[in-house]
């Protein structure tokens, strides 16, 4: 089957309700490993929206030096062993966001081919997926520890899902919940769909996004969506 377009889509936020948890655990994990606290978990305030990206900054302006690969492994480890025992332990903070499972099986039977790239790290990133049941076996995955920047990281999915890095034969759609995310399929030249409610969904509406749904279950609409977004890219 020829493939209508790609769909690439961002986890937390996008297929997962588990933005608190990120951020919380985050923040944790930098206490932990470097003492430093009161970091600001708004990641649009940050240059690169990825857990690496991140980490890098906070080090450079909070400690006034370069990171070293030692603290970038020990915050990574600490982060994605605080993500483990949360999941282990909470019952809250944990939801995937409403529809996510059934378009995630439904989309390729209508020819869509899909993939995920999150800013987030992989094993702490996949931790979240099997939290709330969302299974990505077999999808083309990217995370922060393929690449640095997010668009990178969306380019790295793409290759892996159809071995190409830019999208000038086949159109290509980013799903994603924050302004980092319409940024990145902006400068790939990506269509874009925006997930997201209350003030999320104003930031996505007033960074230019089409379109912005709350959640899944409207598949119809959400595939209008997509098509919509596919046209834009074509246009670029």
């Amino acid at each position: 089957m020829t493939t209508r377009g790609v769909v690439i889509f961002d986890i937390d936020g996008t297929l997962t309700r588990t933005n608190g948890v990120d951020e919380e655990c985050f923040a944790l994990a930098v206490r932990d490993v470097l003492g430093v606290t009161g970091i600001s978990t708004d990641w649009s305030s940050y240059r690169h929206s990825t857990d690496t990206g991140i980490l890098h900054e906070i080090i450079q302006t909070q400690c006034k030096r370069a990171p070293t690969g030692r603290e970038l492994r020990a915050v990574r480890a600490r982060f994605i062993e605080l993500v483990h025992d949360r999941s282990e332990s909470d019952t809250e903070g944990w939801e995937e966001i409403a529809g996510a499972r059934e378009i995630l099986s439904e989309l390729p039977s209508m020819g869509w081919t899909l993939a995920v790239a999150t800013g987030g790290w992989g094993p702490s990133a996949l931790r979240k997926l099997q939290r709330v049941d969302i299974c990505v076996a077999g999808l083309a995955f990217a995370c922060a520890d393929h690449a640095f920047g997010r668009l990178d990281i969306i380019r790295w999915a793409l290759r892996s899902a159809v071995g190409i890095t830019k999208s000038s034969t086949i159109p290509v759609v980013y799903v994603g919940d924050g302004v980092w995310d319409i940024d990145a399929a902006r400068s790939g030249g990506y269509g874009f769909v925006g997930i997201g409610h209350g003030e999320r969904a104003s930031r996505l509406t007033a960074a230019g996004s089409q379109v912005v749904m709350s959640d899944y279950l409207d598949r119809s609409r959400f595939e209008q969506a997509l098509i919509a977004a596919c046209s834009q890219h074509e246009r670029r």
